[in-house]
């Protein structure tokens, strides 16, 4: 089954988003307790923080379904000049290894190239040995690793992945 998505804008649909990141989140950062996995999912996915970068008209949401049921989302950020950042990409456990990753990266290059961009990028926990290997597969090359507080007292090293064309 091919995956759909579709774009959030209404209140009910950024509420599934913060919904689906409580789930995903503690699925997904299994180095972290779940407590921290929760506090990430709260402070970064947020109903509220969410409905504002939409409404800020520079990021946007989509929800990830297979047929009828939401699976995941993943945002494109178009701020940066010449550039697309694909950012938290989170699929459901049972989602993933279906290639619905791949697509989202070739729907996000297309819209970039469309929009005359020549820079798609993402940033990911460079601890994420997953996330860093379906980077690869997506045949996105490593630009460099930097710390980051994401919580009070909780550091990680993020690494940004980028894919370039023309």
């Amino acid at each position: 089954m091919n995956p759909t998505f579709k774009q959030v804008t209404k209140t009910r649909y950024v509420q599934l988003v913060s919904e689906l990141a409580q789930e995903i989140f503690v699925q997904h950062y299994t180095k972290l307790t779940p407590k921290v996995a929760a506090a990430l999912a709260d402070k970064y996915q947020s109903d509220i923080l969410t409905d504002d970068e939409i409404h800020s008209g520079v990021i946007n949401y989509f929800l990830i379904y297979l047929g009828t049921e939401p699976v995941g989302y993943f945002a494109l950020d178009l701020g940066p000049a010449g550039a697309m950042c694909l950012s938290r990409l989170f699929l459901k456990e049972k989602a993933r290894g279906q290639g619905i990753g791949r697509s989202i990266v070739a729907y996000a290059q297309k819209l970039a190239e469309g929009d005359g961009r020549s820079r798609l990028y993402m940033r990911v926990w460079a601890r994420d040995l997953k996330a860093e290997g379906f980077a690869k597969k997506c045949r996105f090359r490593k630009a460099e690793t930097a710390p980051m507080e994401v919580l009070p007292g909780t550091t990680l090293d993020i690494t940004t992945w980028e894919k370039l064309w023309r």
